[in-house]
């Protein structure tokens, strides 16, 4: 929690100085998002912080990188984004790697742990 909150106050001071620079008072309704989009980030760190706590950080952390895919994947069915070549390359590479940092090769484990 500790880490979450100073990095917000962090975040939040390096972002006034260009945010004041711009700044227009927001609707009410764009008031909402931005509480809304405020919550759904912290509470994403906060997962992300409990996650570290339970799992092995090897599964944690690649499985974190699936928010590109997500979020490529969101904008082409929400936004009708189309996905290009190096898209889908960069796609194909974090899933590949998600599924091979998953999979526990007992052959390979054993030569890794009696290298001399």
């Amino acid at each position: 929690m500790a880490i979450s909150f100073w990095m917000l106050v962090v975040q939040s001071i390096i972002g006034l100085v260009p945010a004041l620079l711009v700044w227009q008072w927001p609707t009410n309704m764009v008031w909402g998002w931005a509480v809304l989009i405020a919550f759904c980030g912290t509470y994403s760190h906060y997962c992300f912080a409990r996650a570290m706590q339970h799992a092995d950080a090897t599964v944690v952390v690649p499985m974190d990188f699936l928010r590109v895919p997500l979020t490529a994947l969101l904008g082409w069915v929400v936004y009708s984004e189309r996905i290009d070549l190096l898209t889908a390359l960069g796609v194909c590479l974090i899933l590949t790697g998600n599924l091979l940092n998953l999979i526990r090769l007992p052959a390979i484990g054993q030569w890794v742990r009696h290298r001399p």
